[in-house]
């Protein structure tokens, strides 16, 4: 169960308070069950599951335009001096949160992706934004089991307020990003069963459609025969016994995906161990043509060949030097980061020098205080060449050199060969970063982002000669390990 705090109580006497994108007041009204004189009797639900609530009309009119309207003498119905309200298509218990969240501080959401659901179209229906809202600035809290039913959930109704949309954007590119996190994360009460097993078919087609879906399309392909399986209970786990029926029924369940997987995208070795022994389940004229592909790519072929998937938000580097990078960071762990599949850490472009200036400003503006960042910086020669650096600590402005054995500089010699490398550790740990205000912050004297020079001092090896350098664009990245 999930405990929030939310918003402090109403007045209408005392000023509005921004906090974050909520707009909250403050009261000097008591909690929900500290008073008995109740004005408004609200009838929700319908049958067996009718309950009836007691609320105060000024509390309800003050945080909510619908209320406003609804308790107003022209549509309001009284009984005496008691306003009789009825709300059929709400169930109790979601109605029992959305009146704590009006009245009190705190508000238990249980994670119950129906129940949230239901809570997001209540409170579209009376007007209660700042709950909306809430629920999309802290549904990442959602264990994985249920961020998956809250997006099976958003699918299947149609919505119409903006913000809501919103929430189905944002939790569908939570998916795409932390996908082979969520896809090898299993029930914990079914050790051998995947959880993405639960997404239903319109779900995992619209992530499969993403360019940006993070994950290798090997990857892609063997959790959809996983999936495929999972949702065809009558046919056999054991596809090498697999009759013609059962080809059938597995071909109908995939065959609107089919277009969506990037197969010329699969290396040969991958796709020939666990794509041809399914071939029957592609369409022939495909089959043939990635056989073609694969024996020649400049053999002319019909079908469309897509574009690699974008997993990572470079216009500098590629996959490739993410994973030698990440290689690096972990060294002295002995780790090596050679794939997706492996891959410890989440690389999140925090700036990009051609977007949004290449000045210190825009620096501290976005990368103070981030935690570990990666610097990218392609030089402009007729090499492509790129250098960078990692940074374990933060950036702040402290004016001060920063102590650590975790930094390292390095060079891509080649901006299509991540191979041509050069890595330089710190030899001096006291010196590792400068943590300057002005244009002399970088990694000691060895690189420097903002007056462009590279001076071979307090790090293993030289990156670079000369000891000057002109940018064509550079881009910080936030490191955070999964």
């Amino acid at each position: 169960m999930l405990l929030y705090k939310l918003l402090n109580n109403f007045d209408e006497n005392v000023p509005t308070k921004i906090v974050g994108r909520r707009k909250l007041r403050t009261s000097k009204r008591p909690l929900y069950d500290d008073y008995d004189d109740y004005d408004v009797y609200i009838q929700i639900g319908e049958g067996n599951d009718l309950e009836i609530f007691k609320a105060h009309s000024d509390v309800l009119r003050g945080r909510s335009a619908y209320f406003d309207t609804a308790l107003s003498p022209n549509w309001a119905k009284k009984e005496g001096n008691v306003f009789i309200f009825k709300k059929p298509n709400i169930r109790p218990d979601v109605f029992r949160i959305i009146l704590l969240f009006i009245y009190n501080t705190i508000i238990d959401l249980d994670e119950n992706a129906k129940d949230i659901c239901e809570l997001l179209i209540a409170a579209d229906e009376i007007n209660l934004n700042e709950l909306i809202e809430y629920i999309h600035e802290n549904i990442t809290d959602l264990s994985y089991k249920n961020m998956i039913s809250f997006f099976n959930a958003l699918n299947n109704f149609t919505m119409y307020h903006q913000e809501i949309e919103n929430i189905k954007e944002y939790v569908k590119k939570y998916i795409i990003k932390n996908a082979f996190r969520i896809f090898n994360n299993f029930d914990s009460l079914h050790s051998n069963y995947s959880l993405f097993l639960e997404l239903e078919n319109d779900c995992l087609l619209s992530l499969i459609q993403n360019d940006d879906f993070r994950m290798d399309e090997i990857e892609i392909w063997n959790n959809l025969i996983k999936w495929a399986i999972a949702k065809n209970p009558t046919v056999s786990s054991y596809i090498s016994i697999w009759n013609s029926k059962e080809i059938e029924i597995f071909k109908k369940t995939i065959q609107q995906f089919i277009p969506h997987i990037r197969f010329f995208q699969i290396p040969p070795d991958d796709y020939y161990d666990n794509v041809h022994p399914l071939s029957a389940l592609l369409p022939e004229k495909l089959e043939k043509d990635i056989n073609l592909y694969f024996i020649d790519p400049e053999i002319p072929i019909s079908s469309k060949i897509s574009q690699p998937r974008i997993l990572i938000d470079s216009l500098i580097i590629k996959m490739d030097h993410i994973y030698q990078i990440a290689h690096w960071i972990d060294d002295k762990l002995g780790k090596k980061s050679h794939s997706l599949k492996n891959l410890q850490y989440d690389f999140n472009l925090l700036l990009r020098g051609s977007r949004d200036g290449f000045g210190l400003e825009p620096f501290k503006e976005k990368c103070y205080n981030k935690g570990a960042t990666i610097v990218i910086i392609k030089l402009k020669d007729k090499d492509g060449r790129i250098i960078g650096g990692y940074n374990p600590l933060n950036w702040s402005g402290s004016d001060d050199y920063l102590s650590t054995y975790g930094s390292f500089i390095f060079s891509f010699q080649s901006i299509i060969d991540s191979s041509t490398t050069i890595l330089s550790r710190i030899r001096n740990e006291r010196s590792a970063i400068y943590d300057s205000k002005d244009d002399k912050l970088g990694f000691g004297r060895d690189l420097r982002i903002f007056n462009r020079t590279c001076v071979f001092t307090n790090y293993e090896r030289k990156i670079i000669t000369p000891r000057t350098f002109n940018v064509e664009d550079y881009e910080v990245f936030e490191v955070e390990r999964i």
